[in-house]
This record gives C-alpha cells, sequence and structure tokens, in this order.
C-alpha cells in the first residue's frame, strides 16, 4: 500500500478511508505475522488439538516464560499469535472474563459464549480513539459438555467464529490449503495430534523436532486443557516417523 494512498486516514483509528478501509485494524493484522510463526488447531471425533511453532531461544531464557499456549480456565486453553505483550493482556482479559461469568452464574463460562465476548471487546478497540487493536489473534479449544470439541477464534477486528480446522500466522494460507486437502471428519484422537504435526512440518518445510512447536489439546476422556510436555511431544514425533499413523489416509 502507497504511504499517499493513506492520506491521513492511517492515523486515526475511527476514521474510515473514502474506500471504507481502517488502516488502523489492517496493520494490526499485519502485526500478526512480525513473530514468524505458525498456529494449527484441528478438531477430531472426540478431541480439539493446537499446535504452534516454537523458534529457537537464547540460552539464558526460561523456554515456559514464552509460551503461545494459555491457560483461561481448567476447561478452555488458547493459542495466541502476534505481539506477545498484546496476546498476555487479552489472554488476562479472558481469565477475568470467565471468572466474573463463573461468580456471577455458578458455572463455567461456555468456550462460544467467551470467544464471542473477547470478539466484542476488541471490535470496541476498533471505535475508541484513545486505544489501538490489539496485534494477536486468539485460538481457543475445549471440551463442551453440549458441543463437544470446540475451536472458536477471533481476530483484531472483532470476528468470531468456529471452525473444524483453521491456521493462523505467517503459513497460515499453505496450512489451511494442507488442511482442505487432508482434513476429514470424525478423526480420532491420535489421527488429530498426527494431522496437526504433519501439517505443520509440511508447512515449514522442516522435520520437526521436540523443541520446534508446542502443543495442546482436549479429549473427551480428560477434558482439561494440556500442554504436553517434551517426553509427551516425542512420543508423538515417534508415532509420525514410525509410521504407525498416517494422517494422509
Amino acid at each position: 500500500m502507497a504511504r499517499g494512498s493513506a492520506a491521513g486516514f492511517d492515523r486515526h483509528i475511527t476514521v474510515f478511508s473514502p474506500e471504507g478501509r481502517l488502516f488502523q485494524v489492517e496493520y494490526a493484522f499485519r502485526a500478526l505475522a512480525l513473530d514468524n510463526l505458525t498456529l494449527i488447531a484441528i478438531r477430531g471425533a472426540s478431541c480439539a488439538v493446537l499446535i504452534v511453532q516454537q523458534k529457537p531461544l537464547d540460552k539464558l531464557i526460561v523456554p515456559e516464560t514464552v509460551s503461545r499456549l494459555f491457560s483461561i480456565n481448567k476447561q478452555i486453553g488458547c493459542g495466541m499469535i502476534g505481539r506477545i505483550a498484546d496476546a498476555r493482556a487479552q489472554v488476562q482479559k479472558a481469565v477475568y472474563e470467565a471468572g466474573s461469568f463463573q461468580f456471577r452464574y455458578g458455572y463455567n463460562m461456555p468456550i462460544d459464549v467467551l470467544c464471542g465476548r473477547m470478539g466484542d471487546i476488541s471490535q470496541v478497540y476498533t471505535q475508541n480513539a484513545e486505544m489501538r487493536p490489539l496485534g494477536c489473534s486468539m485460538v481457543m479449544i475445549a471440551y463442551d459438555d453440549d458441543l463437544g470439541p470446540c475451536i472458536y477464534k477471533t481476530d483484531p477486528a472483532g470476528y468470531c467464529c468456529g471452525y473444524r480446522a483453521t491456521a493462523v500466522g505467517t503459513q497460515m494460507l499453505d496450512a489451511l490449503a494442507y488442511l482442505d486437502r487432508k482434513y476429514k471428519k470424525n478423526l480420532s484422537d491420535e489421527n488429530t495430534v498426527q494431522l496437526a504435526i504433519n501439517c505443520l512440518a509440511t508447512v515449514l518445510g522442516i522435520q520437526l523436532k521436540a523443541t520446534d512447536f508446542e502443543l495442546a489439546m482436549v479429549t473427551k476422556s480428560h477434558r482439561l486443557f494440556h500442554i504436553l510436555s517434551q517426553q509427551e511431544r516425542e512420543e508423538q514425533l515417534g508415532k509420525t516417523v514410525g509410521g504407525s499413523t498416517n494422517s494422509s489416509r
């Protein structure tokens, strides 16, 4: 986009350009790719899986402190892509909203209601001049008693939607194309995890190691949001390399 075409409209969050565009919101979407990371979420017959790329870190940094996977409550977890400071702020807001809902109504906030609420908050950020859109996208997973395994995503514009499979980040288009070809309904838990790993490895063009990604999931038998340890990730990679599970079948 040429600088002159914005004609000053990119300086104001709440002002539309003559073409009907909000440049500040578009800039927020561009911020999602600045970290050069990719996140993939897939829903199986009785599980939901999140996998996110993890870059090599400085040896002096504690890896757990820069995780892209967060627990909102015991049942709902999320993966974040974009500016990590904005991501942490949005997760903290989601934790507050979920806690307030449970305190008021006496039961856990459903994932679709929570994602809708977070989308509403993000949309309000595009209306008020004293606030800027957050440069991050949130992908939530949970196992709902009524809906079963769920994946919901919200973006800087405030759009919220449920998915069978989705991707966010630098390699989003390649990942969505891969999922469009390979995804099948009612995948088993094991095949869902293997499809997620194979998808990330394919779009990155590398042979994944346990330190190259983070993985989290919820299942019907274990509904608590669970982030897999490095040993568990290595076990899943062993199944992929060994050929015991082929997600392309």
